[in-house]
């Protein structure tokens, strides 16, 4: 609806009431009314305008006059069918007589009405009568959500006598006798027809015509409406993500998406989390394709847009939808389109939040006193004898049951997480604009940990002439990360070494006289944690400029050429700067010597090395399309073509040094390390890509039933070699709209709307590795005369035949809605076969062979499953809303084809079976007493020991060169016991409802089917790290029934085993949103159109949990817990 002609007229309904000290204002205002109205009516009366064909639908025909003149036209769905086509005698005309045409021979008329072209039916000779007795009707037009509805029609029917509603959603209209009817109609409104009988006064609710507004989606190189959908593609409305305070963009989205997995990986601040589509079909990369504006990006571009930015995200899961995507389309394409200027008023958002975090679950673990009995009973389990001084004495375990540490709760602080975006956006029907930006802070659950991200982003468009449209965009962020630098975290996000430290030391304090104590501690986690071992800083900045001209043909109806450029940077500084650390030794008291005093024994170093690294990376790239489309309408025949021309190259540098042995942590420079050369090292590289496409599409629909499309894209890359260099990926889809066709509308009419769809598409993928077609060497060092020599040798033998892994993808579902159209329900199945997957034949090899053989195209997976969505919406009583909605996946694969040996055993084989099982041993219980010793075989040994009371025992399985049990346990006897380390099953679902201003939104996710393997199966006895409290219930010869195997390391537990499988299942709330939107009425006042207060909770709890000790969604105990955000927010628009 266009809002600022109507304004003018607005504000003089608003101000006749106003008192003598503002006369003046009220003169002005009338006198600028009645401007507008006369000049917008003499305007419209003689605007010219221009379609696109003579032949087109009267939809489009109000499109353009809204389009091209700023008028809005008003009508009423029951009275005039705007689906139907009508053909014109010119395409270039004044709207009066195109409207005088469309009218020609019906009983409806127009009206020009202050900026409104206003149709209704005429009057007739009963109706002048009615008229002569005229009342005045008052009432109140209000959406579901109790907001007003400014300028809604409102009419009597069977005349033209009607007005529109005010700023207030307020009319009043005098109509004729008692049997009048008020047709009120809004654009993406159903109308409503109201008798008015008696009554003076009315009120009605309009209700959102879901079928009008079909749902926009993106799909490759455009956007298509999802009624015409041949494929499977799950898309989401930004609104659902925008309130979310998450880091990426990838964790905001977590079982929103039928057939899309992602689960959070780590709850340190910026940390990530993973996405796949579907099941895997190679053991190679299976990261998604993302396109971000049409430009071919990666996860962590994806991941650095704000919520704010997107307009629409849309996920492309089946081959024929993908396949436009060509080589880089086997595992999904994920869509992206930012949000650009609209025509309109200019309008400035902002959003802001702040909040704070907690743990979900950590682990509870031994205090010191339970520590130290554990520890006595490991070393009895290994025999050191009674006495010996490793054991904690009588007096010592007296003490500790009243002295223990934590030193997690010592380090915690509560995280705080906020975020702002600010945005502004407007236009005219020559040049539109936006611009916002974006920061976030996170901070971690200790010092020196903590994320930042700003980001830029900003759009202009401009019509050049009536058929030349040229755009540019810019395009910055910027990513900050801290932590403290501790080696053998290995860099990962989720810290766990660290965290794992600082958790399971509990029995000695941290600090004696503010001393960081090293008695009995090898290392001092709070030390780290604290900055004095140094710190891992790294800064990511990206730049990004996008320039495109569109050229619509004037001579050529329906055709439009459009080029765009892409230019693309990465920088990456990684600084790492490690130095040693002092720990005091304190003197011991105690029987045993295991309670530390304050009195200084001596000072150790712990040195995990003294150095400064720095590494900078550049990545850059630029991507060139030129593109031609064409759409036509020719009666019932919708014709659409694309063709594509892409052209792709990058080149990335890197260079690192290092620099070792620094006098004083204060200056963190390089010159300032060690100057002999032996101390310094210096590394870098470079490398290159680049990719060739041509791209067509071609889509056909015949009177809105049947459709069908094709598609192919022509690649070439350089990972292959020139002979194996291009490829060709084909796609062909179809649907059927059979809710249209008149035998099902006639006998099948509690089906709103149905269609049918099919699909299959080749697609492919080169993210292999490159350069493998090619010899390559390495640097080397070898004997010459007697001496040292730098030279060269051959790598891996090249294969010049490697080539792209292909997917032949099959889908197929329905979609229909029901309950006039409250119920939507989508269901479809798929089948993928991905062949010349590229792996090693070493298996296949002898053991003498040595060479190192290169890779080959040989390899086969399977995969299949299904998908189902469904939502309703409805209305109970006049103001309360509610919707449910709820997407499930189901994937799996199978091996067809893999290297192996050819005497390997049966069992060992993975052929004809998903990829992702897991071998371990079958348990057979704890040996509690004398008697299940007693049962065992003579000679019977537990991985080369003999076995003995409270160790894990085993199934027999089968012998070296047997498969009949040989009495002792070994690797021969380990079988597949975990069906699926990755959860086949992903679900969500989400509760919502609405209240005049107030709404409340629950959402749920959950996984299920997989399983793994308990990390943490080894307990070590000592003083050092005290053990996890679940494992509280070990056997000892005074508790044969325990749950768990004796203390120690050796009890026989410490391999995969069915003992140790843990059910990854888990179903939690993972987000609240309350939301409080203000009056318009109210907010208007202070010079805004929205305000708008809300609550959000993340990761609120677990309704399913089959583990208790962790969080079932975090990988490992041992790392840094996921994180409970709890957040405010308001959002103000003006």
């Amino acid at each position: 609806m266009k809002i600022k002609p109507l304004l003018g007229h607005l504000l003089c309904l608003k101000t006749q009431n106003r008192t003598l000290n503002i006369m003046k204002a009220t003169i002005f205002l009338t006198f600028f009314c009645a401007f507008q109205m006369f000049a917008s009516t003499g305007k419209a009366q003689n605007a010219v305008i221009e379609l696109p064909s003579n032949s087109v639908t009267i939809e489009t025909l109000f499109a353009e006059i809204e389009k091209q003149t700023g008028d809005l036209v008003v009508y009423s769905n029951s009275e005039l069918n705007v689906k139907s086509t009508v053909t014109l005698s010119k395409k270039k005309a004044k709207v009066s007589e195109m409207l005088k045409e469309v009218l020609k021979d019906s009983d409806l008329q127009y009206e020009y009405t202050n900026n409104y072209i206003v149709f209704s039916k005429k009057a007739n000779e009963t109706n002048a009568a009615q008229q002569t007795k005229k009342r005045k009707v008052t009432g109140t037009v209000l959406d579901r959500n109790g907001e007003a509805i400014i300028g809604a029609s409102v009419q009597e029917k069977g005349t033209t006598n009607g007005t529109v509603t005010d700023i207030d959603g307020h009319f009043a209209l005098e109509v004729g006798g008692g049997k009048a009817t008020l047709v009120i109609s809004y654009i993406g409104y159903i109308s409503q027809n109201i008798a008015i009988g008696n009554k003076n006064m009315i009120s009605a609710t309009l209700q959102e015509d879901t079928k009008t507004l079909d749902e926009v989606v993106v799909v490759g190189y455009g956007t298509q409406k999802k009624v015409n959908l041949t494929g499977s593609v799950a898309s989401i409305n930004s609104e659902v993500i925008e309130n979310v305070p998450a880091a990426n963009l990838s964790s905001a989205l977590s079982g929103r998406l039928a057939g899309v997995n992602i689960t959070q990986t780590a709850g340190k601040p910026g940390g990530g989390s993973s996405l796949s589509i579907r099941a895997d079909g190679t053991w190679n990369s299976t990261t998604p394709l993302y396109v971000i504006d049409g430009v071919v990006r990666d996860k962590f571009a994806f991941d650095g847009l704000d919520a704010s930015e997107v307009e629409s995200l849309s996920v492309l899961k089946d081959g024929a939808s993908a396949a436009i995507y060509g080589s880089r389309a086997a595992n999904g394409v994920v869509l992206v389109n930012t949000k650009k200027g609209k025509q309109g008023k200019p309008t400035i958002n902002y959003t802001g939040s702040i909040g704070i975090e907690e743990a979900t679950k950590i682990p509870d673990m031994f205090n010191a006193y339970e520590q130290a009995l554990y520890t006595n009973e490991a070393l009895r389990n290994s025999l050191v004898p009674e006495g010996d001084t490793q054991y904690y004495a009588e007096d010592e375990l007296e003490y500790y049951k009243n002295h223990t540490y934590d030193w997690i709760d010592d380090t915690w602080k509560s995280p705080v997480v906020t975020r702002h975006s600010l945005n502004v956006s407007g236009g005219n029907d020559r040049v539109r604009y936006f611009i916002g930006g974006n920061y976030y802070y996170e901070t971690g659950s200790f010092d020196n940990l903590n994320f930042k991200k700003y980001s830029v982003r900003s759009n202009i468009e401009a019509n050049i002439t009536k058929d030349l449209k040229a755009s540019l965009s810019f395009n910055t962020d910027t990513r900050n990360d801290h932590k403290p630098y501790w080696k053998w975290d290995n860099d990962n996000d989720n810290m766990n070494n660290l965290y794992n430290g600082l958790l399971r030391r509990g029995i000695f304090a941290p600090y004696i006289d503010g001393k960081p104590n090293g008695t009995y501690l090898k290392w001092h986690p709070m030390e780290v944690l604290n900055g004095n071992s140094g710190y891992n800083k790294k800064r990511y900045s990206n730049y990004e400029i996008n320039v495109s001209l569109q050229y619509d043909v004037p001579f050529v109806k329906g055709l439009s050429l459009k080029l765009a450029y892409n230019k693309y940077e990465r920088h990456t500084f990684i600084k790492q700067f490690s130095r040693p650390y002092d720990l005091y030794v304190f003197k011991t008291t105690g029987s045993h010597n295991h309670i530390p005093t304050n009195e200084l024994d001596y000072i150790t170093t712990r040195d995990d090395g003294d150095f400064l690294y720095e590494s900078y990376t550049n990545n850059n790239s630029y991507q060139l399309n030129a593109m031609a489309t064409y759409s036509r309408t020719f009666g019932k025949h919708d014709i659409n073509a694309l063709f594509v021309y892409e052209q792709y190259e990058g080149n990335t540098d890197w260079i690192s040094g290092q620099r070792n042995y620094f006098i004083s942590s204060a200056v963190d420079q390089l010159f300032a390390g060690s100057s002999d050369p032996k101390d310094s090292t210096v590394n870098g590289s470079g490398s290159e890509s680049g990719r060739l496409s041509y791209v067509g599409r071609l889509g056909y629909t015949y009177d809105n039933r049947y459709l069908l499309e094709a598609s192919f894209r022509y690649d070439g890359s350089v990972n292959f070699a020139p002979k194996h260099r291009w490829g060709f990926f084909p796609s062909a889809s179809l649907a059927w709209r059979i809710s249209e066709e008149n035998f099902f509308k006639n006998n099948v009419r509690f089906i709103d709307y149905m269609k049918l769809r099919g699909s299959i598409g080749l697609l492919g993928n080169d993210a292999v590795g490159g350069w493998q077609w090619m010899q390559r060497y390495n640097l080397t060092t070898g004997a010459y005369f007697g001496s040292l020599s730098n030279g060269v040798s051959a790598s891996v033998i090249p294969n010049t035949e490697i080539t792209w892994e292909k997917s032949l993808d099959v889908d197929y579902g329905f979609d229909m809605q029901i309950l006039q159209n409250r119920l939507s329900l989508s269901a479809g199945g798929f089948y993928k076969h991905t062949y010349d997957i590229l792996g090693s034949r070493l298996a296949s090899l002898p053991s003498t062979f040595g060479g190192s053989m290169p890779q080959e195209n040989y390899a086969t997976i399977d995969t299949k499953g299904f998908e189902i969505e469904l939502s309703y919406k409805d209305k109970i009583g006049k103001d309360f809303t509610y919707n449910i909605n709820t997407n499930f996946g189901y994937a799996v694969n199978k091996l067809i084809n893999q290297d192996e040996a050819e005497n390997i055993r049966p069992y060992q084989s993975q052929i004809g079976y998903n990829t992702d099982r897991q071998m371990g041993y079958i348990a057979t219980g704890i040996i509690r007493t004398q008697a299940d010793l007693d049962a065992l075989p003579e000679g019977y040994t537990i991985f080369g020991k003999k076995p003995e009371l409270g160790m894990l025992n085993y199934k027999d399985i089968r012998g070296a060169d047997s498969d009949e049990p040989d009495g002792k346990i070994d690797s021969n006897d380990q079988e597949w016991v975990i069906k699926h380390t990755k959860a086949p099953i992903n679900y969500g679902f989400s509760v919502g409802g609405a209240w005049k201003g107030l709404s409340v939104d629950l959402f749920f996710q959950g996984i299920a089917g997989g399983k793994r393997f308990y990390d943490q199966r080894t307990e070590w006895e000592g003083m050092e790290e005290s053990a996890y409290a679940w494992r509280a219930d070990y056997w000892t010869p005074e508790n044969p029934n325990a749950k768990f195997p004796r203390a120690g390391s050796d009890n026989g537990a410490s391999k995969a085993s069915t003992f140790w499988i843990q059910n990854t299942s888990f179903l939690r709330l993972k987000n609240v949103n309350i939301t409080y939107q203000l009056p318009r009425q109210l907010v208007s006042k202070w010079g805004l159109s929205q305000l708008k207060f809300f609550l959000m909770g993340t990761n609120l709890f677990l309704l399913q949990d089959k583990i208790k000790a962790y969080d079932p969604e975090n990988s490992s105990i041992r790392n840094y817990p996921l994180m409970r955000t709890y957040s405010f927010g308001v959002n103000v628009s003006f």
